[in-house]
């Protein structure tokens, strides 16, 4: 049955447990008034509309009180000539008068007013606070997305991979700030741009491309490719060389080159085959001295020229008295001077004998001009000459050539020729097949 909720009037299921509206509870505990028909609560001991006693309260009232009974007792009359029946009288007990109810209507009313009150005050503040639980929830997960994405921008900002930037605007389209995915969008197109710009680079397989693709591209995912590429096309152009300066070019422009030990490896070989200028400078300025110190008879240049246990002519681990001896013997009675004629140019073998030192050695001819009292003469001696990687000659052997003309046209005199009171003293040399001239 439909009825009107006694609390805020609105129309319910009298089976309901609670009313929808005020949340007050329905079913069992209202009842109708017998007098006027309104609907109330059974807890009310009058109707709110019409103030008649509620009948089940009058009930429980009555069952609380004795109530008038009737009771049927024989009734005694004169005897007669015929005894009859005795009949019964009813004894009529009085109602117990009805115990007046005290409440007062309107202070019920204003109870059930202060609880309505009361329940839509619980109602309003269960609904504030479930409001507000779910608002921290929404928060802390709006809080939780926004760090996640976040997070996954600083990812794909640092990625060089087109799927990794891809995914994130697929995941947070609709969430990430616009900037966000700006800067997502523009970070895919460099890396296009990149990319198409290595593939140009590669086609081309040329120093100066790769050069200006780095330019271009400083932090690309292909520099340590591209430096490589450089190194690469480098060393084949420094290989085809072979010179000292295009493998020490190659090592100064790579300081940590893939082939920065080869080319150290190159420039050793290449020391030991070939050399240079300013070797050819010392070779030839070591034989000088020790010549020029014979024609002028300077003991001490001519043992300073000389290393320590050299092979001397025939003599092993010469001392320096023994390189002196030589020098006097080439003065013999008689000759007032000595001039030794060398070479303008050396043939010069090198070979590494440590650590980048090396050992020069030098087959040469030589012209030894004698004054003597019987008149000029000039032998010519084939030298055989080592110098250590210190500068001092290790090794000297000479023999007397013979049978060859004389040329002297072909060589030039390389010591100034001493002061002396005739002429200048040659070197002499020993030979190899003949030892050299005392005479």
């Amino acid at each position: 049955m439909i009825i009107k909720c006694p609390e805020c009037g609105h129309q319910i299921s009298d089976k309901a447990p609670t009313c929808p509206s005020c949340g007050v509870e329905v079913a069992g505990k209202i009842t109708r008034c017998s007098h006027c028909g309104e609907i109330f609560f059974k807890e009310d001991s009058v109707c709110p509309h019409c103030h008649h006693a509620a009948e089940e309260n009058i009930k429980e009232v009555e069952q609380r009180q004795p109530v008038a009974t009737v009771i049927e007792e024989p009734r005694r009359e004169a005897v007669s000539e015929k005894r009859e029946e005795p009949s019964r009288r009813k004894v009529v007990v009085p109602p117990v008068a009805r115990i007046p109810d005290d409440r007062d209507p309107n202070e019920e009313q204003e109870k059930r007013k202060k609880k309505k009150k009361a329940n839509k005050t619980t109602l309003i503040i269960s609904i504030v606070v479930a409001l507000l639980i779910c608002g921290v929830c929404f928060y802390m997960y709006k809080q939780a997305q926004d760090q996640r994405e976040l997070e996954e921008y600083k990812i794909a900002m640092k990625s060089e991979e087109p799927l990794i930037l891809q995914q994130y605007i697929d995941t947070f389209r609709e969430s990430a700030p616009k900037e966000h995915l700006d800067s997502i969008q523009a970070r895919m197109e460099a890396i296009k741009a990149n990319d198409d710009d290595w593939e140009n680079a590669l086609k081309s397989n040329t120093k100066d491309a790769m050069k200006d693709y780095l330019n271009n591209h400083p932090n690309s995912p292909h520099r340590a490719t591209a430096l490589n590429k450089i190194d690469s096309i480098d060393w084949a152009q420094t290989s085809s060389l072979k010179t000292e300066e295009a493998f020490k070019a190659y090592m100064t422009e790579h300081p940590d080159g893939n082939h920065y030990a080869e080319a150290e490896d190159a420039i050793r070989k290449l020391k030991v085959n070939e050399v240079m200028d300013s070797e050819r400078s010392t070779v030839a300025s070591v034989l000088h001295n020790f010549f020029v110190s014979i024609n002028s008879r300077d003991a001490a240049t001519l043992v300073s020229s000389v290393a320590d246990g050299m092979t001397l002519l025939d003599k092993q681990n010469a001392s320096d008295a023994d390189v002196l001896e030589m020098m006097n013997k080439q003065y013999k009675d008689g000759i007032t001077g000595i001039t030794w004629r060398l070479p303008g140019s050396y043939d010069i073998r090198k070979r590494e004998i440590g650590n980048e030192r090396y050992e020069y050695t030098t087959n040469f001819t030589a012209r030894k001009d004698v004054e003597s009292g019987d008149g000029p003469q000039t032998k010519r001696y084939r030298v055989t000459a080592k110098i250590n990687p210190d500068g001092k000659i290790s090794y000297l052997k000479m023999s007397e050539i013979s049978d060859e003309p004389k040329k002297a046209t072909e060589e030039t005199q390389t010591t100034d020729k001493p002061k002396s009171s005739s002429t200048e003293k040659p070197a002499e040399k020993k030979p190899a097949e003949k030892k050299p001239s005392t005479e």
